[in-house]
């Protein structure tokens, strides 16, 4: 038998790829990948012959695999329950974060610009804003949730307080 409150009424997975950080991450493996390969086979490359070995290795499998790994695995999970908003970033986060339903006065999907961290309104209109779900507290915080589907996920919001 479930409980109630486990109840799921909205799940979203997304990957976290962007072009952007695809690059930043990209570029230093792929050159610690040629820097480890020309080692191997041709010796140390001009300019790095001082460097020790144990620390061109560590360097390799930071930055040439474990952060492109990392940035492969990267999920953020949002889920609606009966009892509270679920969100949780894979692999960072080993148990979801918890808003619960009660603490949630307001919830409405606004136009957000990400990299000045401003709302947007109807005047200033940007390219690079996106639409998402800004929950108000009772204490007064602002909780904003990225979502692939703001309406939907502001529907399951708007059902789970309602049922509350």
């Amino acid at each position: 038998m479930e409980k109630p409150e486990s109840v799921l009424i909205f799940r979203e997975v997304q990957d976290l790829r962007n072009n952007i950080f695809l690059v930043s991450v990209l570029y230093p493996a792929l050159l610690l990948w040629y820097i480890e390969a020309y080692s191997l086979f041709f010796g140390k490359p001009a300019g790095i012959q001082n460097v020790p070995d144990l620390y061109l290795l560590a360097l390799w499998f930071v930055f040439g695999v474990f952060f492109p790994l990392l940035f492969y695995c990267t999920k953020h999970i949002t889920e609606v329950r009966k009892d509270g908003i679920y969100t949780r970033l894979i692999p960072l986060n080993t148990n979801f974060k918890k808003i619960p339903i009660y603490i949630v006065e307001e919830c409405k999907i606004q136009a957000y610009e990400p990299f000045t961290g401003k709302d947007c309104t109807d005047k200033t209109n940007s390219k690079s804003a996106n639409f998402v779900v800004i929950l108000k507290l009772i204490s007064g915080k602002r909780v904003i949730i990225s979502s692939k589907n703001p309406k939907e996920l502001h529907k399951a919001i708007m059902s789970a307080v309602a049922s509350f």
